[in-house]
C-alpha cells in the first residue's frame, strides 16, 4: 500500500495549473484597483494638510510680528513671502502662498508696508496645495476657510 502511494506521488506533476495562476493574477489586479485610488487620495489629503498648516503658521508669524512691532509685516498681495517672512519655510506640498494686508487705500491696490502703521488692519493668507485646492486664512473672521480673500475689509 505504501509503495502504491509513493508511486502515485512520483507520477503526479507538481505545480500550478494555468487556471490557478490566472485566478491569482485577477485577484491581485482587483486588490490593486481598489488600493491605488485610496493611496492617491491620501497623498492629496497630505498636500491639503500642508497648505492648511502653512496658512496657520504664516498667521502666527503675522500676529507675532504685529504684537512686537504694531503693524503687519506684509504689503499688497505679497507673493514673495519667503523674502518678507524669513522665518517661514514653504512646505513641499504647497505650490503658492499670497498674503494680503488690509486696509487698502481706495483705488490704489497698495496696502500697509513695514514702514507704515497698520495697527487697525487685518490680513488674509491664500495657500494652494499641490493637489490644486485653495485654502484661506482671514484674520478678521478668524480661522481657515475655502472662501477667497476679499478685495478689501
Amino acid at each position: 500500500m505504501l509503495a502504491r502511494l509513493h508511486k502515485a506521488m512520483e507520477e503526479r506533476d507538481e505545480g500550478f495549473t494555468l487556471i490557478e495562476l490566472l485566478v491569482v493574477i485577477i485577484i491581485i489586479g482587483i486588490l490593486a484597483a481598489i488600493a491605488i485610488p485610496v493611496f492617491l487620495s491620501q497623498r492629496n489629503k497630505g498636500y491639503d494638510s500642508q497648505a492648511k498648516s502653512d496658512a496657520r503658521n504664516i498667521a502666527t508669524l503675522e500676529e507675532t510680528y504685529f504684537n512686537d512691532n504694531g503693524y503687519y509685516q506684509v504689503g499688497a498681495a505679497l507673493t514673495n513671502v519667503q523674502t518678507a517672512l524669513p522665518d517661514y519655510k514653504k512646505s513641499g506640498g504647497v505650490t503658492g502662498v499670497v498674503v494680503t494686508a488690509y486696509p487698502q487705500p481706495p483705488g490704489t491696490g497698495v496696502t500697509a508696508t513695514p514702514t507704515t502703521t497698520n495697527a487697525n488692519g487685518s490680513f488674509c493668507i491664500a495657500t494652494t496645495s499641490s493637489s490644486g485646492n485653495h485654502f484661506y486664512y482671514n484674520s478678521k473672521t478668524g480661522g481657515l476657510t475655502t472662501t477667497a480673500c476679499p478685495a478689501s475689509q
